[in-house]
C-alpha cells in the first residue's frame, strides 16, 4: 500500500515535470537572444540532466514502486541503472557548487574574469564540461568495474541494493565524501557567503553593481540551491550518523529518505520555471483562452438548447 502511494505521487509530478520542462525547453529554442547569455547556459545544462533523470532514472524507479521489484530482473540493467543513476545524481551536485561559483563572478568579478575568449573558456565552459564528465568517469570505476569487490544485485530492493564498493571501507568513504558531502557542504557556505555579500553590497550601496538587473538572476539561484539543500540534506545526516556512531540510526526511515531525493527532479522544472516570468505569462495566458473558450463553446450549447424548435411544413 505505502508502494503504491508512492507511486501515484511519483507518477503526477512525473508528468508535470517532464510538461514544465519541454515548456522551457522550446521558450529557449524559440528566444535565442536569451538562450546565449551566459547566466543562463549553467542550469540549463542542469535542467537538460533533470529531464535525462525524469526519462531514464525515474520511470524505473516508479516501476519498481508499483511492482515492489526491480523489471527486468538482471544483473547488466541493475549495473547501468545505478551506474546512470548514481552519476546523475553527482552531477547535479558538482553543478549546482559550480552554479554557485558562477554566480558570484557573475555579480562580482564579470569585468574582469568573464572578458576575453580564453577566460570565458577556463572560468565557464570547463568548469561545465568537467561536471558532466567526472562523475560517470569515477562511478565507471567504482559501480561497473570495481576493484575489491563482486556486485551481488537484490531485485527486491530499490536500485537493486547497495553496490558493493560501499561495504569496502575506502571507497564507500571516498564516494560519501568526495562526490556527495563535500558538493553539498560547498553549496551551502556558498550560499551564505553570497547572501551576506550580496546585503553587505546593497548596504555599502557598492557602486559599478546593478542590483536591479542581477536580482531575478540571484533569486533563482537560491531557490533551485534550497531546493537542492533541503532535498540532500536529511539523506546526508542521517548517513553521517550512521557511519560515525549509530549504524542503526533512523535505519527503518532511510528508504523513506531516499524517496525523498526523487522529488529534486520533479520539482526542479517547476522552480526554474518561476524564474522566467516571461513564460509563466504565456502559459497562464493560454490557460485563460482555453477556459473562456470552453466556457463560450458550453453557454452556446445551452442556449441553442433553450431556442424553440421551428419546423418548416
Amino acid at each position: 500500500m505505502v508502494y503504491y502511494i508512492e507511486f501515484s505521487l511519483a507518477f503526477i509530478f512525473e508528468m508535470q515535470a517532464i510538461a514544465i520542462s519541454m515548456f522551457i525547453f522550446i521558450y529557449f529554442a524559440q528566444n535565442p537572444r536569451t538562450r546565449l547569455k551566459r547566466q543562463h547556459h549553467s542550469w540549463l545544462v542542469l535542467l537538460s540532466m533533470n529531464f535525462l533523470q525524469l526519462i531514464l532514472d525515474l520511470p524505473v524507479a516508479m516501476s519498481f514502486y508499483y511492482r515492489e521489484r526491480v523489471w527486468p530482473e538482471s544483473n547488466a540493467f541493475c549495473l547501468v541503472w545505478v551506474w546512470w543513476s548514481f552519476s546523475a545524481d553527482a552531477i547535479a551536485l558538482y553543478l549546482m557548487v559550480w552554479i554557485a561559483i558562477e554566480r558570484h563572478l557573475l555579480v562580482f568579478h564579470s569585468q574582469e574574469l568573464l572578458r576575453g575568449q580564453w577566460r570565458k573558456l577556463l572560468f565557464h565552459y570547463v568548469p561545465i564540461i568537467i561536471c558532466l564528465i567526472w562523475p560517470p568517469i569515477v562511478y565507471l570505476g567504482l559501480v561497473v568495474f570495481p576493484a575489491q569487490c563482486t556486485n551481488a544485485w537484490d531485485f527486491g530492493t530499490l536500485l537493486c541494493g547497495p553496490p558493493c564498493y560501499t561495504y569496502t571501507g575506502t571507497y564507500g568513504i571516498y564516494d560519501f565524501v568526495s562526490n556527495v558531502s563535500i558538493p553539498l557542504l560547498l553549496n551551502v557556505l556558498v550560499n551564505i557567503l553570497l547572501i551576506i555579500r550580496v546585503v553587505k553590497g546593497k548596504m555599502s550601496r557598492q557602486p559599478g553593481l546593478n542590483w536591479r538587473r542581477h536580482r531575478k538572476m540571484i533569486l533563482q539561484f537560491w531557490a533551485i540551491s534550497t531546493l537542492h539543500i533541503a532535498c540532500w540534506a536529511p539523506l546526508v545526516t542521517v548517513s553521517l550518523i550512521q557511519m560515525t556512531s549509530d549504524p542503526l540510526f533512523m535505519i527503518d526511515q532511510y528508504t523513506t529518505l531516499e524517496y525523498i531525493l526523487y522529488y529534486m527532479p520533479f520539482l526542479l522544472p517547476v522552480t526554474c520555471l518561476f524564474g522566467i516570468p516571461e513564460l509563466v505569462s504565456k502559459i497562464t495566458d493560454f490557460i485563460c483562452k482555453r477556459r473562456t473558450n470552453v466556457v463560450a463553446v458550453g453557454n452556446l450549447q445551452r442556449i441553442r438548447q433553450t431556442l424553440p424548435q421551428v419546423t418548416v411544413q
